[in-house]
């Protein structure tokens, strides 16, 4: 009996196969994030990358209300940008060979002979960026910037991965009073 009841186990275990696992880990990312804006068209991203698997995650956005280099003038020192997969985006990347990140994200035209073999871009979710005073002398405060992504479905080519919170990554700014 209990040789029959092991059999019938194992061929349950090996019929009930739920496909290929895709695994991407786009929370995963310890580099610190960078950044950089064409202000005229009121662009900006913020990006970071993994050389040693050749990987990036970057938020791009249009904002007439945002600026690199001050606060939001609010009381929450908040400001969420819902992200629609055009204009404001988080793309995840796949590189076949190492980039220079500052000179791929921005540079008006990106260098050539880099091939992406995987991309996934948000089709849904908020980019909130809040601001944590740290210092504040009579000349200048420094500020934590900190960037949380909520609830994001990034899709691409026969794959969707849906994140609730991540973490995007946190940078300082001083501004001069």
């Amino acid at each position: 009996m209990n040789k029959v009841f092991f059999l019938i186990v194992i061929i349950l275990l090996i019929g009930c196969s739920e496909g290929d696992i895709i695994e991407n880990d786009i929370g995963n990312f310890t580099a610190p994030i960078k950044n950089c804006s064409n202000q005229t068209n009121n662009t900006f991203v913020f990006f970071k990358t993994d050389s040693e698997i050749n990987q990036s995650l970057s938020l791009s956005f249009t904002s007439t209300v945002f600026e690199l280099n001050t606060i939001p003038d609010n009381e929450e020192l908040a400001l969420t940008i819902a992200l629609d997969g055009n204009a404001n985006a988080l793309i995840y990347r796949k590189f076949d060979n190492a980039i220079n990140d500052t000179e791929y994200f921005c540079s008006s035209v990106p260098p050539s002979g880099i091939i992406v073999s995987q991309e996934l871009t948000s089709s849904n979710g908020n980019a909130e960026i809040k601001y944590l005073l740290q210092s504040e002398t009579t000349t200048e405060a420094t500020y934590t910037r900190i960037i949380t992504l909520n609830d994001i479905t990034l899709e691409g080519s026969n794959i969707a991965i849906r994140q609730e919170v991540l973490e995007f990554g946190q940078d300082e700014i001083t501004i001069l009073k």
